[in-house]
């Protein structure tokens, strides 16, 4: 018997690096075989392969959509989004999935004008990772990823129904012996080994990932036994907090830059402390990713880190100055085991775990 087709869609994936493109990507790694359906990923880059269809779209980051969408008065983000919806519909129509999984808002909203004209049947399964709030009236079910959100949407007069908690999947592997690894891994990334890396990952940004904020808060301890590493998505706020760290930080005690997934791990095990200055979150990936690593995250006070952490993490006001060296000493203060951060990010996070309750949440929606 066939087993029924799904779409997983991301138009970043294969040229963004963001946490819709790591978790969709880790989803098809981790769903592709599954005997309950047959699953798509449909990306905007990247190479095609098995189950991976490239489809071709505007790229946001081209010098060319960003000519169009300060010509029109748009974001480049909304024109990728509009090219991909239009590429992609010959694939719909001709595969006519069940269900259709996304995380990009807008082209969700697309679908749902485009399914009223044309009648096919494709559920409509959204990750609410941004996050957006209710009502949620152009979807079929929404995958919430915190207890927080669910409960707000039922407040909101959302239908439990029409929701699943089920928190992002994550792999994580086994984690070293950090005493006798950590200083190959400095070494191996051309980090001084004497001092202690202070890492943060995120868009370079200051408008949500505040990695001005952090730089400011480096500034303030004793770069001899301190190094700050910064990585992240190179966009438009970037040059500032570049040009920031070049006036405040001495040459040589800082770095700043945009790797690929695999090679922030490496970062994060030669690592001794991590720091995320944004006020707010939808989940925090990289959150996970430190815990993995066996680091104690350290972040503001916020609702949302707390859901995802729990009693695993630094909680502080990243508005004030002085959190970060606050946060350095409570770390210090408790000292705590890497492998005990490891076991509850992966008993939490891991898709060893989470699998089966993905396949039974989109099996569900198969008519």
């Amino acid at each position: 018997m066939r087993k029924s087709l799904v779409f997983l869609v991301c138009t970043g994936v294969g040229h963004v690096h963001r946490g819709y493109e790591s978790f969709t990507e880790e989803c098809f790694a981790a769903l592709k075989n599954s005997t309950a359906f047959q699953l798509y990923l449909l990306k905007g880059g990247g190479p095609a392969a098995e189950q991976a269809i490239r489809v071709p779209c505007i790229q946001r980051g081209s010098i060319w959509t960003k000519k169009l969408a300060r010509l029109w008065g748009t974001e480049a983000y909304f024109i990728e989004q509009f090219s991909f919806f239009l590429a992609m519909l010959p694939l719909l129509l001709w595969y006519q999935p069940k269900v259709i999984y996304y995380s990009d808002f807008k082209l969700g909203t697309w679908l749902w004008q485009l399914r009223r004209f044309l009648q096919f049947r494709s559920q409509l399964l959204f990750s609410n990772g941004a996050p957006n709030g209710p009502p949620f009236s152009r979807m079929d079910h929404v995958q919430q990823l915190l207890p927080y959100y669910y409960m707000a949407a039922l407040k909101a007069g959302v239908s439990a129904a029409q929701m699943t908690v089920l928190p992002y999947g994550f792999n994580i592997p086994p984690l070293q012996n950090l005493t006798t690894h950590k200083i190959k891994y400095k070494a191996a990334l051309h980090l001084p080994i004497e001092k202690k890396i202070i890492l943060s990952v995120g868009a370079v940004n200051c408008y949500h990932k505040r990695m001005d904020y952090v730089v400011k808060e480096f500034a303030q301890l004793d770069t001899a036994q301190y190094h700050l590493v910064i990585l992240g998505q190179i966009e438009a706020e970037s040059p500032q907090v570049i040009q920031l760290a070049q006036q405040m930080l001495p040459e040589n005690t800082y770095l700043i830059q945009q790797v690929s997934a695999p090679v922030v791990r490496d970062y994060l095990l030669a690592a001794d402390y991590f720091v995320l200055a944004s006020l707010q979150e939808g989940f925090g990936r990289v959150l996970i990713e430190a815990l993995g690593a066996g680091l104690l995250p350290i972040v503001h006070q916020h609702v949302i880190m707390q859901e995802v952490l729990q009693n695993h993490g630094i909680y502080v006001d990243m508005e004030a100055s002085g959190s970060l060296l606050k946060g350095i000493d409570t770390v210090n203060a408790m000292n705590p085991d890497p492998q005990v951060l490891w076991q509850y990010a992966y008993h939490q996070y891991d898709w060893a775990v989470l699998k089966p309750r993905y396949e039974q949440l989109i099996h569900s929606l198969i008519h």
